[in-house]
């Protein structure tokens, strides 16, 4: 059996073999290359398009998140999922969600934006962030106004470094509202490898947060950890 997450931005498998855990990662509209004569009585879907693929079966992300971050820590209480459309903040206490889904803002998609107006990778805002001396004040994660506030702040005399971690601020600012007072809080998702988003959001909150290796393939582990638990329990 494999999981795979469909996302709106990429696409992951994840599968076993033996007792070692392997992964590939690709664009979203690559998925079929994922599958490589996989038929669909042995994928668990999760993602935007779960069921849109093939699959035996498909569980949401909610779910999903769920089973992947407690396969890597057990402990976990909160999970904050960085998509590329919206961010979901899931509370495995309750198994309670909140959702932010109405417009680009603290999504993946956002940090997608600016680093396309300023030239840059995903991986260059990050190593960015950590040359800034003083953050540029940014106050919207609306992708309009603050490519605004970008503008003026390069403009005016700020450093692309200083405009990145300002950028990661207001992102982190939108996003920390969200999650529940907790502990154990868990990142996931693409935008979790952004190490300076993850800096200013620990800022934001005062605490640190616990990432995977490898967070934007734990809804994908997630979907394969449910079906196996299914299976164990037959």
């Amino acid at each position: 059996m494999i999981g795979l997450d469909v996302g709106s931005c990429a696409a992951k498998k994840v599968w076993l073999e033996g007792d070692k855990l392997l992964y590939k990662i690709a664009e979203t509209r690559k998925w079929r290359e994922l599958l490589d004569g996989t038929g669909e009585e042995e994928v668990v879907s999760t993602g935007y398009f779960r069921n849109t693929v093939p699959h035996l079966k498909s569980i949401t992300e909610i779910t999903a998140a769920i089973y992947g971050a407690r396969h890597i820590y057990p402990e976990v209480e909160v999970i904050v999922d960085i998509g590329g459309q919206d961010t979901k903040v899931i509370d495995s206490r309750t198994n309670t969600f909140n959702i932010n889904d109405k417009c680009g803002a603290g999504t993946g998609a956002f940090l997608e934006f600016v680093a396309g107006y300023l030239g840059l990778s995903l991986g260059e805002l990050s190593s960015l962030h950590f040359k800034a001396e003083k953050p540029a004040t940014i106050n919207n994660t609306c992708g309009v106004f603050a490519l605004s506030e970008i503008i003026s702040q390069l403009v005016g005399g700020s450093s692309v470094e200083n405009v990145v971690a300002g950028m990661h601020l207001a992102f982190a600012r939108r996003i920390a509202p969200m999650i529940p007072e907790a502990e154990k809080v868990v990142l996931i998702g693409g935008a979790a490898k952004n190490k300076g988003m993850v800096a200013s959001l620990e800022d934001i909150l005062g605490k640190k947060l616990l990432v995977p290796e490898e967070p934007q393939i734990v809804n994908a582990l997630g979907a394969l950890r449910y079906w196996m638990g299914r299976w164990e329990k037959r």
